[in-house]
């Protein structure tokens, strides 16, 4: 029988990786499977540590490196050891120079070759795919990356989910990062924005493997299936205050109505000339490539004449049932009565409302925090 591959597929560090793959080997060893640990990163985090329990290690194997000792899983060793299952950690880590394989994904595959089931873990943005999109969110550049086909060919993909406010409470106790980094971390990776894009992008990626499995073993073939709405979301972007959200929205209400999801972003003419630097226009570019990253189809024009009519039209010629549009930052009122003025001088929310017939038009109010 082929061997097979379990993954614990994350959205950033801290969620529990880790600590869900060691539980699940304690868990088979505890029903008599034959369970080892082939590579295990605590990053001497408590209950990680804990978790490890009295599971059989491997020793690691000793590698000189520019004058340090480091350590890499032993591959040879494993395999001689022959467990039915290997609890491997970091699939995408980049082995020391000098290892067997470049990559630690490279030896789960080697192991699998000799019969030996996996059980590993990987974060969303390590994704080869995701690599220009999680630089775009997080204003970081992943070293370390896996090619898609691994994450596809696993025969379980497993999501550990948290919520991004509670890892961001996990991480002030200093049970993610040491406490000198906290701070720092809050403000970039682990901004609350940056983590619910990131989460969203894993829950794409579970759903996709699963769709895939199901086809694969043809079960989507034998049982019925709904049929894709007729629904259509348009969602407008008109500024880039708080535009991940309201392209997260959209995706929501898309799922939910089984329907196709547009994102448009609408500009004023000569709005680009007052900086492409500027702190909306670069959330602007963050949600657009969120959406897209998120299946969305996306467009953008500049208005000609009024706001509120190139929305409409746009919305006319795409057949959509569903607008989804933000409120202003001021009151629900102002919004309706004055707000952003479209170029005849109302309010856009309110024009669009005006000349819209047949369609939902979603308000999306400003989140307070």
């Amino acid at each position: 029988m082929k061997a097979w591959l379990r993954v614990y597929l994350g959205y950033a560090p801290g969620v529990g990786k880790t600590y869900a793959m060691l539980q699940e080997g304690l868990r088979r060893r505890d029903r008599g499977t034959d369970v080892v640990v082939g590579w295990v990163q605590t990053y001497n985090r408590p209950h990680t540590v804990a978790a490890v329990g009295d599971l059989e290690i491997v020793p690691s194997r000793a590698l000189d490196y520019r004058g340090q000792v480091l350590h890499e899983m032993d591959v040879d060793a494993v395999i001689a050891r022959q467990p039915q299952v290997a609890l491997v950690d970091e699939l995408a880590h980049a082995n020391v120079p000098g290892s067997k394989q470049v990559k630690r994904y490279q030896d789960v595959l080697a192991l699998r070759e000799y019969g030996i089931n996996v059980i590993s873990t990987v974060n969303v943005q390590h994704l080869a795919s995701l690599h220009e999109t999680v630089q775009l969110l997080a204003g970081v550049t992943v070293a370390e990356t896996l090619p898609d086909w691994v994450l596809d060919a696993a025969d379980e993909l497993e999501m550990v989910d948290y919520q991004p406010e509670a890892l961001r409470k996990r991480l002030r106790r200093g049970n993610v990062q040491p406490r000198g980094q906290v701070e720092r971390a809050l403000e970039a990776f682990f901004h609350l924005d940056t983590l619910t894009a990131l989460r969203e992008l894993t829950l794409r990626q579970k759903a996709l493997h699963t769709q895939r499995k199901l086809q694969e073993r043809g079960d989507l073939e034998e049982r019925p299936v709904p049929a894709p709405s007729i629904e259509t979301v348009l969602v407008c972007v008109l500024r880039g205050d708080e535009a991940q959200s309201l392209v997260r929205r959209g995706v929501h209400l898309a799922d939910r109505l089984r329907g196709s999801l547009i994102v448009l972003q609408i500009s004023e003419p000569g709005a680009g000339l007052q900086g492409d630097a500027s702190v909306g226009h670069q959330e602007t570019v963050r949600a657009l490539q969120l959406a897209r990253a998120l299946g969305a189809e996306v467009h953008t024009l500049i208005a000609d004449a009024n706001v509120a009519d190139t929305l409409v039209g746009f919305a006319t010629d795409m057949g959509a049932s569903q607008i989804v549009l933000a409120a202003e930052t001021h009151s629900w009122l102002r919004e309706l009565f004055g707000g952003w003025p479209s170029r005849s001088g109302g309010s856009i929310v309110r024009d669009v409302l005006q000349r819209t017939r047949d369609v939902d038009v979603h308000i999306v109010r400003r989140s307070q925090r």
